[in-house]
């Protein structure tokens, strides 16, 4: 049995994961076959083969991979050979031991926080219960700053200068570059509607793997999560990533566009998407695409526009993209729908089938690149 995050795996889950994993590296490298120039076609390999390489490093960890090594390093007679799967086998006993020294560190640090087991809980400010952020909660910042039960000292935007909060996601701490607020007028507004409206902290560029993890997760754990893009590490480092403060939501810019967006169910603030995109669009995320789902509605309450739609095309279907799932949305094969930002549509509609048809994927990019406001 797995134990709790961020400690150590069990061989039953992750040799599912891994068989996951393998299928989807195995159907990427089909695609790319059929279309080799096709750049989102060679981008989705190296996402197949990067979160491969990363399931595959946590299932050696476990004891049953562990013994496949074992084993492995046995049988053979290739002494180069034998020599990696020693490298292997040695990296995963490492990882053993990292994930159950983070596992007792986080426990320790949840007792000192919260005394002994039997003491009450109370809630966060967001209102959500204390149990929810056992992993990943606001930690105090430096000596004499506030702490998690006192959030002003985080509620500050574009504050490069100050001291940023120190996070603890999945038992890392992070340091985030800066911690961006919504303005009072808009937060209310929001809020008023029932959603949250947090802040977002931007995380380093070396901490982009956090992010990526998260987006991964999600993805196990939703099966809607195919509609979203999960890009690689490294195109995640040139980004600019905002989370919020127990990391379970946040949206990416990459350049002027806003990409991997999520939400996990068990996030500290529900409903924060639409507060993420205010915060997105105000750090200059002027356009997106999205499959024409529940997403465009979604978006235009943000103020984006649809200006240009493409067809569905199969041989372009996400990895892990079920037909079922999504068969309410023209019978699983939505439009993708390219949408640009225009602050006086804020809190619109979106009107299905909005959008002149293009014939490839880079014109839809070019329309919401060229839009303008009228």
């Amino acid at each position: 049995m797995c134990k709790p995050k961020p400690g150590p795996r069990c061989t039953p889950h992750m040799r599912a994961r891994l068989e996951q994993a393998t299928a989807r590296v195995a159907t990427a490298r089909a695609r790319l076959a059929e279309h080799p120039t096709h750049t989102r076609v060679q981008r989705r390999l190296a996402a197949a083969e990067a979160d491969y390489a990363q399931t595959l490093a946590l299932y050696d960890s476990t004891p049953g991979g562990q013994d496949d090594l074992r084993a492995a390093i046995e049988a053979t007679t290739d002494p180069h050979d034998r020599h990696a799967l020693t490298v292997r086998l040695r990296d995963a006993e490492r990882l053993r031991a990292e994930q159950v020294d983070a596992l007792r560190r986080a426990r320790t640090e949840h007792t000192d926080e919260e005394g002994t087991d039997d003491a009450p809980r109370g809630t966060d400010d967001a209102g959500a219960a204390r149990s929810v952020l056992e992993d990943v909660r606001l930690e105090s910042g430096p000596s004499g700053s506030r702490t998690e039960g006192d959030r002003g000292s985080v509620d500050r935007s574009e504050d490069r200068g100050g001291r940023s909060p120190r996070l603890l996601i999945n038992g890392r701490q992070i340091t985030p570059v800066a911690t961006h607020t919504l303005p009072g007028d808009v937060r209310a507004k929001l809020e008023s509607r029932g959603l949250s409206a947090p802040p977002l902290h931007e995380l380093a560029p070396d901490d982009c793997g956090l992010y990526r993890e998260q987006m991964l997760e999600l993805t196990r754990k939703n099966p809607h999560a195919a509609s979203v893009y999960v890009y690689d590490e490294d195109e995640y480092r040139a980004m600019r990533l905002l989370v919020t403060d127990d990391g379970k939501a946040g949206v990416a810019l990459k350049g002027d566009e806003i990409v991997s967006v999520f939400a996990h169910k068990d996030c500290a603030h529900p409903r924060a998407a639409r507060a993420m995109l205010r915060h997105a669009t105000a750090l200059g995320g002027h356009r997106l695409d999205c499959f024409d789902t529940v997403l465009p509605d979604l978006y235009a309450d943000a103020g984006f526009v649809p200006v240009a739609r493409l067809r569905w095309n199969d041989d372009y279907a996400p990895d892990g993209w079920d037909y079922e799932t999504f068969r309410a949305f023209n019978n699983g094969r939505p439009d993708v729908v390219f949408m640009a930002y225009d602050s006086d549509r804020v809190d619109g509609k979106y009107t299905p089938g909005a959008g002149e048809y293009v014939e490839d994927y880079d014109d839809g990019i070019a329309r919401a690149q060229r839009y303008r406001p009228s």
